[in-house]
This record gives C-alpha cells, structure tokens and sequence, in this order.
C-alpha cells in the first residue's frame, strides 16, 4: 500500500505544470492599436521556445 502511495505521488507531482499567469486585462473598449501592443507583448514573453531557429 506504502508503494502504491509513494507512486502515485510522484505521478501526481510530475504531472503537473507550472502555470503562469499574466495580468491580461481585455476590455471591449480597447482598440486595436491597443490589442496589437498587449498581443505583441505576450508574444516576447511567453515561456515557449522559439521554432524560428
């Protein structure tokens, strides 16, 4: 049973994901110029890796 726990503990914990969160605030009455600045700024930032190289 001991086992059993350990394992699904450590299936458990490497499971999950480190989830960050940004402070996005969309509102309707945001233009467009506004929401190319916010879109491109989230695009510098994001945690994935660049495929372009």
């Amino acid at each position: 049973m001991k086992k059993v726990l350990i394992i699904l503990v450590l299936f458990l914990t490497s499971c999950s994901s480190k989830i960050t969160r940004t402070n996005f605030d969309f509102s309707e009455d945001m233009s467009l110029n506004e929401f190319k600045k916010k879109l491109q700024q989230y695009a510098k930032e994001n945690p994935f890796p660049n495929i372009d190289n």
